[in-house]
């Protein structure tokens, strides 16, 4: 049996994986072993493999995540809510604006849909119970404004996307289109704007009316954001850090430095000046998620080093290639990841088809920041089903609502958003 059809049946039973083993274990761990496994049959050598753990782009998400996670523990979380409430004037409308905004921004440093919404949905409910508005009536609004906007401005987290995607073109040698840091947020931000919009004036309007009393982890979420402040030197320095960071990262060819270095230094900083514990820093890292691109990134490097990235490219655009049209080229490349995210974990398809986009582009030739964007969107606005992402079973907790509820409140967005998505990106980064 060839290296090539080795390769291949481990790809493809990996995707398996992914699909209908990641109940039982995690997808972290399935491609971990799915790169042994390549490993062990010869497909990757094992300097590949090793380099995987050291690639700058997994320092660098590491690192940014410890910085990220610096800025949280300050108190501008809780300066933004009550800033909110006061220009409110006690208007329901306002006040959801004002936390969908606030949601938003959040998502852009946080970049985990859960954790953001975690962070703000405690604050929420205070406002709609002080309100006398039935909670139902904001939680979908934010937690699909946490799911489907994350990962927008040129920010941290648009930083740590920017550093994994340019990771996968150079394990598939497809350096001719460089990922940049606005690409992310030129093809986002339209499809973002969106999302708040209805998030403000259409979702609460079919959002069901459910009353809410004490709930445990309503109480323990609203503990976890009330936690000791930081001393004023480490309040200074975990905002200071996290803005020198950025300019670091955007001015670091004219400082000579590399974007991990600039990044790293930044974590150290947090953890050295106290603004994180150790436990607390290392908790951040998100290692599960550095992990799984170290995976998936010796899985590319097999993929590419057998031959079989071209082998499932020239398959992908053939189908592509016989559509002969933007937008429904692009309503295809959306509405797979879209689908298969309400039954799998959004990162896992995200892993998947990302690479498969990348090799679809390769064959033909096209500009893959089109199709790797409308793959990002569509994985990461699922919110049909609490397989998706971890946000939406702690959305539906938050709302009590029902999946008869989500089907109900979803196809709106669902629609609007595959609109806007396919029709601006089609356009701005055509694939023909």
């Amino acid at each position: 049996m060839s290296q090539l059809t080795i390769c291949v049946i481990i790809f493809v039973l990996t995707l398996i994986g992914f699909a209908v083993g990641s109940k039982y274990v995690s997808i972290t761990l399935i491609s971990l072993i799915s790169m042994v496994l390549l490993m062990l049959t010869g497909c990757l050598d094992t300097e590949t493999a090793l380099s995987c753990f050291s690639n700058s782009s997994a320092i660098l998400m590491a690192s940014m995540f410890i910085v990220a996670a610096g800025l949280n523990r300050t108190q501008m979380v809780r300066k933004v809510s009550d800033f909110i409430c006061r220009i409110s004037k006690g208007s329901f409308t306002k006040v959801l604006a004002g936390y969908v905004i606030l949601t938003f921004i959040l998502a852009q440093f946080i970049p985990s849909a859960v954790v953001c919404f975690c962070v703000v949905f405690p604050l929420g409910v205070s406002v709609c119970r002080e309100m006398n508005v039935c909670p139902s009536k904001m939680m979908f609004s934010l937690g699909i404004t946490a799911i489907g906007t994350v990962i927008t401005l040129p920010l941290s987290s648009a930083i740590q996307e920017m550093a994994r995607i340019t990771g996968f073109l150079e394990a598939y040698d497809y350096t001719q289109y460089n990922m940049q840091l606005t690409d992310i947020t030129f093809a986002k931000l339209p499809v973002a704007i969106v999302i708040m919009i209805l998030a403000i004036f259409v979702l609460p309007k079919v959002s069901p009316d459910y009353p809410m009393g004490d709930d445990d982890s309503i109480s323990e979420s609203r503990k976890s954001t009330e936690q000791k402040a930081l001393s004023p030197v480490r309040e200074v320095i975990g905002y200071g850090t996290f803005v020198l960071v950025l300019l670091g990262m955007i001015f670091s060819s004219q400082l000579g430095v590399e974007s991990w270095q600039v990044t790293l230094i930044g974590a150290l900083v947090i953890v050295a000046s106290g603004v994180l514990n150790k436990d607390e820093a290392i908790k951040s890292m998100n290692l599960s998620m550095v992990l799984l691109y170290v995976g998936a990134l010796g899985i590319g490097n097999a993929l590419s080093a057998t031959g079989a990235a071209d082998l499932i490219g020239d398959g992908l655009s053939s189908i592509v290639m016989g559509v002969h049209n933007n937008y429904l080229a692009g309503l295809m490349l959306f509405i797979v990841p879209f689908i298969l995210t309400q039954f799998m974990l959004n990162l896992g398809v995200y892993s998947i088809f990302t690479p498969l986009y990348i090799m679809l582009c390769k064959s033909m030739g096209a500009n893959p920041i089109g199709p790797i964007m409308l793959c990002m969107i569509a994985c990461m606005t699922a919110f049909f089903t609490p397989l998706a992402t971890p946000a939406v079973p702690v959305m539906m907790g938050a709302g009590k609502y029902t999946m008869k509820d989500l089907a109900k409140m979803g196809w709106i967005p669902f629609i609007v958003i595959t609109i806007a998505s396919v029709g601006w990106i089609m356009t701005v980064y055509p694939i023909f």
